[in-house]
């Protein structure tokens, strides 16, 4: 019972935790906030631009801009493909054929994670592949599905920008406790230093 315990479920709370609302939190929530504006201002609620700001609002700015980083080249990479399966798409009518489409879509997550392997970024392959996915089977129907892509790739740069602002723009927590008086701005209690 304990392997799959252990299997299943995260180790408990560090030494010292206490449930607050902390600075990654409240980064967070900014972000998400600020990329709806945004979405509403271009008239719609920029959903990838909030998920793109939940997924790369890290502990620490160096964290933050490497998931970041990772983010837009996982967009680019399923972008690109899938752009390139809507292509042929609109050449080869595949969709006539749906469990031909269906095959030709699963088969193209080959060149996909290869890529992503061959530039050593296995981190992003899963991204890469969803972002693809999201683009062949959701809007392979649609009458212009490029401005879809297109987007996609923008709203993920917009969500990206807003977080990494916010992130720099507010201090990091252990900088905000240290000012508070609460613990030195050397202890950190959770083993990550935060970075600047």
């Amino acid at each position: 019972m304990g392997r799959w315990r252990d299997l299943l479920f995260d180790k408990g709370p560090e030494e010292g935790f206490r449930i607050h609302v902390g600075m990654r939190i409240v980064k967070t929530v900014i972000a998400v906030y600020v990329c709806g504006l945004i979405g509403y201002l271009r008239g719609e609620l920029g959903f990838f631009s909030i998920i793109a700001a939940v997924i790369c609002m890290q502990k620490s700015t160096d964290a933050t801009i490497k998931n970041s980083f990772n983010r837009v080249v996982g967009t680019a990479i399923g972008g690109v493909f899938g752009v390139a399966m809507l292509f042929a798409e609109t050449h080869l009518h595949l969709q006539r054929c749906m469990p031909f489409y269906l095959l030709a879509v699963a088969l193209l997550l080959i060149p996909i994670i290869l890529v992503t392997l061959a530039i050593r970024k296995p981190t992003v392959s899963a991204f890469a592949c969803i972002v693809f996915l999201s683009i062949v089977i959701n809007h392979f129907t649609d009458a212009s599905p490029y401005p879809y892509a297109l987007d996609r790739l923008l709203d993920t740069i917009v969500g990206i920008i807003v977080t990494l602002v916010v992130n720099l723009a507010l201090p990091p927590y252990e900088k905000r406790r240290a000012a508070a008086g609460d613990v030195p701005a050397s202890d950190n209690s959770n083993g990550e230093a935060e970075k600047k």
